[in-house]
């Protein structure tokens, strides 16, 4: 696929993400796609292990998610882009229970396409200024 084909298709599966829809995500992703996790979580192997295991907790946490990618780029085979996302924190999430808080988590992500879909997503988010947003400053005894 072209680089703006495979723009296109990690902005649709935003659509996807942002409704929330875990259906949809079989459009998008590879039966056999790997989901390389932030530190802490590890590799999700499998479309159904992403979206039940990732994206069903983190909705459930995050029950007004939105994201959005201020800067996209990619070439036949990737894709890039960094962004944000926001959502108000109404259930646990990382051993936390719910704030109420609102949040808005830096995130960048690498995709590999495959055959037309996204078969690897490397994925980097900052933690440790949402934990701070939520009301945990995990830094605060070190030092």
């Amino acid at each position: 696929m072209s680089a703006t084909q495979n723009v296109r298709l990690v902005q649709k599966m935003y659509e996807a993400l942002n409704a929330q829809d875990l259906d949809a995500h079989d459009a998008f992703w590879t039966e056999d796609m790997i989901w390389h996790g932030p530190p802490g979580f590890g590799d999700i192997h499998g479309l159904n292990g992403f979206k039940y295991e990732v994206l069903q907790p983190f909705f459930s946490a995050f029950p007004d998610y939105h994201a959005k990618n201020d800067i996209e780029f990619a070439n036949d085979d990737w894709v890039a882009a960094t962004g944000f996302l926001t959502g108000t924190h109404r259930g646990p999430w990382m051993g936390l229970a719910a704030t109420g808080k609102p949040m808005r988590m830096r995130f960048s992500d690498f995709w590999r396409v495959r055959n037309g879909k996204l078969s690897e997503n490397w994925v980097m988010v900052d933690h440790l200024d949402v934990f701070k947003q939520l009301g945990i400053d995990l830094l605060k005894n070190l030092g």
